[in-house]
């Protein structure tokens, strides 16, 4: 397809892309994005597989930015989030982009922002980033994204304690994902004592307990970004991410 030709030329640095780009870039600016974070294994796939149903039952396009640790050429990279959102690839209004971080610090690839103007230029509706799974070093998403979740799960046990610098501070809603596991109420007490730390947001993060792969909690979840961003909107803080 010409938008998977655009991509690749944006994803390369093909002097196509960047002349693509400087065209598209006064279109752009229309599309919702939200960026997913979290520690691996939390259920990061899941919950944009999910979350990507409700926005297609609403009846908006979506486009998925999926990062993936390893290279873009070979299939490892690609299966990795296409199977598991196979249901939505046949959907003519769900386009799915797989990048590779190659390395990049911050959990994002360097193209990741470009690809993201292009498919909000394209007239996604909603475009959902997902990033690596390497934690803490993951707050480059709030550059590129109206509003960050942090996936969590009650598994996590201590590491509760290392998400008091960086990553809480750029989450604008927090999932409890595997919310029916021991410990789900504990870890949700445990995030309220975190954000209490750092009242002076001026948006009250909500914490939304959630079984992603049984699709449980993810209206509510969904609900929890669009209060926030009408919030952006009703406040003025509303901005484009810049390049």
């Amino acid at each position: 397809r010409a938008l998977a030709r655009v991509l690749s030329w944006v994803e390369s640095g093909d002097q196509r892309g960047r002349d693509i780009l400087r065209a598209l870039y006064p279109r752009s600016g229309r599309a919702r994005t939200i960026g997913l974070t979290g520690s691996p294994g939390a259920g990061k796939s899941t919950v944009t597989n999910e979350l990507a149903k409700v926005f297609r039952a609403r009846g908006q396009t979506v486009g998925i930015v999926a990062i993936d640790p390893s290279s873009p050429y070979t299939m490892g990279a690609i299966l990795g989030d296409r199977v598991r959102m196979s249901e939505l690839y046949s959907d003519p209004d769900v386009f799915i982009r797989s990048l590779a971080s190659r390395g990049a610090l911050g959990g994002l690839s360097v193209a990741t922002q470009d690809v993201v103007h292009v498919l909000d230029a394209y007239g996604k509706d909603v475009i959902l980033i997902e990033t690596v799974g390497a934690g803490q070093d993951e707050v480059d998403i709030a550059g590129a994204a109206q509003t960050t979740i942090l996936v969590n799960t009650p598994n996590m046990g201590d590491e509760v304690q290392t998400l008091k610098a960086g990553i809480m501070e750029i989450a604008d809603v927090l999932a409890v994902n595997k919310s029916d596991l021991p410990g789900a109420n504990r870890m949700v007490s445990a995030l309220k004592a975190l954000l209490s730390l750092n009242p002076d947001r001026g948006w009250d993060a909500p914490i939304v307990p959630i079984i992603a792969t049984q699709g449980e909690g993810i209206e509510k979840l969904a609900e929890a970004c669009d209060a926030h961003f009408e919030e952006l909107e009703s406040s003025g803080k509303m901005q484009r991410a810049e390049l």
